[in-house]
């Protein structure tokens, strides 16, 4: 079950010393649609100010997934990741009355159950989200591993001791038969580390969750970098754009911050400081959520992936535009390469709705360089996917059969397109 609107949130690192009237104006001027609640626990006003953040989020037409401490559960330990974590033995009755709670609430969408499980403590973590599908209709939500944890000789044995598998794609599919997901949900961060596999493997990353998605016919929602902290920086209004559209040419049906609230020592560059002030990022994010939101998500939403290709050429292991699909080739305005500027850099993600109409979604790959292209298609016409319900017809027929189109696209911007075959 998918939120009612596209998902847009940050994850949850919100905090009572912000009044719940405050946080919900907060965020819908940023345009989120969805949100974590700060923690409830045992202290009683944890309920009460809960409770009238549900109230006041249903009024603002926004979702929220619950963090109730009843029906979160360990995910294993991080010196050991094969050491098995059991299930609390009252773990059903504490997540009952969780869901007694606020199950019914017209607001909550879903229970937080888990960040990241280790391989010891995945069986929990999926016996809890089944417990829960028992007992209520609204979503457990957890969030997996990445295939990020880059050694430094290059191989990836780090992840596979914390997944307990070698195989990324067959950890995947673990996870979907054993709790019976309804979804997926991951984050990484390497595309602001190049130490760490940089923008292509943050591209690879993406390309794993796209093909589970596909494999199981289930969304995926990408968690992205919203603020500087550890060895990764903080993205600029450029590189925070690119990292949006860029999953959503890779089919992403939510999206998440880490985290749009943050600052501190070792923290910076958030969409909103520590102090409450809101930075360029606020106002990026603003605008690109009002655009999405208001221009595509109507038929954005009812699209899955088919295929995403790079062009002119693709990270290793990805998929470089061969022309086998809807877009047979791109080729470059003469007037972008006349300086000593690299080659433009395109992501194009084709999709079909439920109709089984092939859409076609082109994000200019470069935080960096505008870009001026034309798409050679094969179909009859192309069509721009405009405000609520709109389409506008775009591009001339060409010789032979198919149809052209051309486009400025800034860095990180994206157009979306539906193709008449």
């Amino acid at each position: 079950m998918q939120p009612k609107r596209f998902p847009i949130t940050s994850w949850m690192n919100y905090k009572w010393d912000v009044v719940p009237e405050e946080m919900v104006e907060e965020w819908r001027d940023i345009g989120f649609t969805l949100t974590m609640t700060p923690p409830v626990n045992d202290d009683p006003r944890t309920h009460e100010l809960v409770r009238r953040l549900l109230d006041l989020c249903a009024e603002a037409g926004i979702e929220a997934i619950v963090c109730d401490a009843r029906t979160h559960v360990p995910g294993g330990n991080w010196g050991n990741p094969s050491q098995r974590v059991s299930l609390p033995e009252d773990y059903r009755e504490r997540a009952a009355a969780a869901v007694r709670e606020w199950g019914g609430h017209p607001a909550v969408w879903g229970f937080h159950v888990n960040d990241e499980p280790l391989c010891g403590g995945l069986p929990a973590v999926a016996e809890a989200c089944r417990i829960l599908r028992e007992l209520t209709d609204r979503e457990p939500y957890f969030n997996l591993m990445s295939n990020h944890l880059i050694d430094p000789d290059g191989t990836t044995r780090t992840i596979e001791w914390q997944i307990g598998f070698n195989n990324f794609a067959a950890y995947l599919d673990h996870v979907v038969k054993e709790s019976d997901a309804a979804m997926l949900s991951y984050d990484q961060y390497c595309s602001m580390s190049e130490e760490w596999g940089g923008p292509d493997h943050y591209y690879r990353c993406l390309a794993d969750y796209q093909a589970a998605a596909i494999r199981h016919n289930i969304p995926f929602w990408n968690i992205i970098l919203a603020h500087g902290h550890w060895m990764y920086k903080a993205p600029t209004p450029l590189q925070m754009s690119w990292q949006f559209y860029s999953s959503l040419a890779y089919g992403a049906q939510g999206i998440m911050y880490f985290m749009y609230r943050a600052g501190g020592i070792g923290d910076y560059g958030a969409p909103v400081d520590e102090l409450g002030n809101r930075g360029p990022l606020f106002h990026q994010l603003q605008r690109q959520h009002n655009q999405f939101l208001g221009q595509w998500a109507w038929r954005y939403r009812d699209c899955t992936p088919v295929a995403t290709y790079h062009w002119p050429a693709a990270p290793a292991g990805l998929k470089t535009l061969d022309g086998s699909g809807i877009v047979r080739s791109v080729t470059e305005d003469p007037s972008t390469t006349h300086r000593h500027t690299p080659p433009s850099d395109l992501i194009i993600g084709e999709m079909r709705d439920r109709r089984g109409r092939p859409h076609v979604l082109i994000a200019n790959g470069s935080a960096e360089k505008h870009t001026k292209f034309r798409v050679d298609l094969n179909g009859r016409s192309v069509h721009c996917i405009r405000d609520e319900g709109k389409e506008e017809r775009w591009g001339r027929p060409v010789a032979g059969g198919g149809c052209e189109c051309g486009e400025f696209l800034m860095p990180g911007q994206a157009i979306f397109l539906r193709v008449e075959t």
